[in-house]
């Protein structure tokens, strides 16, 4: 007994040390959004201080920041239905169609994730300039995609592959196409992997910071750019880039808040038979 509460307070221990060094620089820099000026290069911290909302007011007034949460937003949803359109349908065909190099395709698709992403961007950039879409939001969408779509494949070939195939079977001879049989029965059994595929794909479009600033100008920058853009050459606008960071967190916090379970759900369900 004494050696297995050891062991537990140790985990304890650890977790609790995760969860401090996860969750305070973020209330760090929620703080500092409510914080005036003086009170933010005030040494020692201070941490009782008059609360301000002109951080947040000139964050969106000065800064655009209405335009690039729109951006972001926009950006972040085509970019994940693409990622869960193709991938899903990239995943059926190679669990059910029996193709003789299945297993290198996937292998193959699984290399998007060993090579950095940032390595795709002069290809990306030179691509879309030579076509004329440089600066849209073609590019970052193209680009999230292209990084999140090995993910999608992964995630839903783990989830087809535990499906007995008499499922798909009985629905080809009742009559039903190919495509039929996934939408009807084979993709309302893995939604809960294509939820959780879709969401972490929109978390890291929503956060992506490279392509989006070179493949965008001024008017299609999302919401990363824009926080970059109050870090000047010489001083950094920590009130306004502090109340910019803590706009563009909410969302995903309160998002992942409401559907953790079904999260954790969908990226683990996959790993388990029956």
């Amino acid at each position: 007994m004494p050696s297995k509460m050891l062991r537990n307070g140790g985990k304890g221990l650890i977790l609790a040390l995760f969860a401090l060094w996860t969750v305070i620089p973020i209330w760090m820099v929620v703080m500092t959004s409510f914080k005036k000026q003086k009170d933010i290069f005030t040494v020692p911290v201070k941490w009782t201080f008059q609360p301000t909302f002109d951080n947040y007011a000139k964050a969106f007034s000065n800064g655009d920041f209405g335009l690039y949460f729109l951006n972001s937003g926009a950006v972040a949803i085509v970019s994940s239905l693409l990622s869960v359109g193709l991938g899903t349908l990239c995943a059926y065909g190679l669990t059910s169609f029996g193709l003789k190099r299945s297993r290198a395709i996937t292998n193959f698709f699984m290399l998007g994730k060993l090579v950095p992403a940032v390595t795709m961007l002069l290809p990306m950039f030179v691509l879309l300039q030579s076509v004329g879409l440089l600066g849209t939001y073609v590019g970052p969408i193209l680009a999230h995609t292209a990084v999140n779509l090995p993910f999608v494949v992964w995630l839903a070939i783990s989830f087809i592959k535990d499906l007995p195939k008499e499922l798909e079977q009985s629905a080809l001879i009742d009559g039903c196409t190919r495509m039929q049989a996934f939408r009807k029965i084979i993709f309302p059994i893995i939604l809960p992997g294509v939820v959780a595929a879709a969401i972490l794909s929109m978390q890291y479009s929503w956060n992506e910071l490279v392509f989006s600033m070179q493949l965008t100008d001024m008017d299609t920058y999302t919401l990363p750019v824009g926080i970059s853009r109050f870090v000047g050459s010489v001083s950094v606008d920590w009130g306004k880039s502090s109340a910019a960071a803590t706009i563009t967190m909410l969302p995903i916090i309160i998002i992942g808040f409401f559907i953790q379970k079904h999260l954790a759900e969908g990226t683990t369900g996959g790993a388990v038979k029956g």
